[in-house]
């Protein structure tokens, strides 16, 4: 009888440094909130410094430092502003779903536990967002090998609708959310002509949900200004402009095997993980029309930290020549 296996866990070895400064930080930054704010301000930073850890790890896999440094910048990120380490959970599990690091696609049950977490997740518009995420993780995780069971395009399409009604009648969506949903269902038509390639597919959604995003962000700009905030806001949000767009475009050769050693993780789907973090960081900056454009940086502040951390690891690795990494 085959063991019980889970799709989106991957094991700890506390033989590697990296996996002990995990743990550490997970602990250590735990202590450090709960000392500065109480238990919640503990659990948040604590969550925080492990989660933008993981998620890292899976869309850098063959550089540990950058996953070492993004749960020291995760952490700390969340002793300074108001972060949402909830999306941070959700955006772990999308990212694994789609980089299949584990070298395991997720059975039907566990495809339907993913999609519903996402949907009682959406109670709030960047929750909603993540919600659609996990959507299109699932959808595209049919679309590579290795493949996900077709089914799967079903619960991809129940995770969209769901988390939508889920936010639509226990959220508290404003106005503009109905332009969201319009630019997010023709965002998601893309996806679906298999006339063109997979690659071509992603980037014309990317296209078509930016612009609408990018409008938006002109007009809240233009209605509320930049608002005040801490300056860590404005750089990260700086850096992740410039750095999350060139690093989806990047292509690198990614010599980290999948758990199950069978094969090497492939390099599409960690830049299609890329490009997914890089779009939902923007639209759901651009989108939160309730914040100023410094406030709605900081739910998902250890996100923009991730792509800019992994964007300059690989723009200095590139400038010295030296591309090769450690696999994990």
């Amino acid at each position: 009888m085959s063991a019980f296996r889970v799709s989106v866990t991957r094991p700890l070895d506390l033989g590697r440094f990296t996996d002990r400064l995990a743990l550490v930080s997970l602990f250590g930054f735990g202590v450090a909130g709960y000392l500065l704010g109480g238990w919640a301000e503990g659990i948040q930073s604590g969550l925080a410094a492990y989660l933008n850890w993981g998620l890292t790890r899976e869309v850098d896999p063959d550089h540990p430092m950058s996953a070492n440094l993004a749960a020291l910048v995760g952490g700390s990120l969340a002793l300074m502003l108001d972060i949402h380490a909830g999306v941070l959970f959700v955006m772990l599990l999308v990212v694994k779903v789609l980089v299949g690091s584990s070298g395991l696609s997720p059975a039907r049950w566990e495809a339907g536990v993913l999609g519903v977490g996402a949907i009682v997740f959406a109670g709030t518009q960047i929750g909603w967002w993540v919600g659609l995420a996990m959507a299109v993780a699932l959808y595209l995780d049919t679309e590579e090998s290795p493949f996900a069971p077709i089914a799967h395009r079903w619960v991809a399409g129940g995770v969209a609708i769901g988390a939508s009604l889920f936010y639509l009648f226990l959220g508290n969506p404003d106005s503009w959310w109905w332009g969201h949903v319009a630019a997010a269902g023709a965002a998601g038509w893309p996806l679906l002509w298999r006339r063109i390639s997979l690659r071509k597919r992603v980037l014309l959604a990317l296209m078509v949900a930016g612009l609408p995003a990018a409008a938006a962000l002109v007009i809240k700009i233009a209605d509320r200004g930049l608002g005040d905030g801490h300056p860590l806001v404005y750089l990260l949000l700086g850096s992740g402009l410039v750095v999350g767009p060139a690093l989806g475009a990047i292509r690198s050769d990614i010599k980290s095997f999948t758990d199950q050693a069978h094969e090497r993780i492939s390099a599409e789907r960690v830049s299609m993980a890329r490009w997914l973090v890089t779009a939902l960081s923007f639209v759901a900056w651009a989108s939160a029309s309730q914040l100023s454009v410094a406030e709605a940086v900081e739910p998902a502040a250890p996100l923009w930290a991730a792509l800019t951390l992994v964007g300059l690891r690989e723009f200095v690795h590139r400038l010295t020549g030296e591309n090769s990494g450690r696999p994990t």
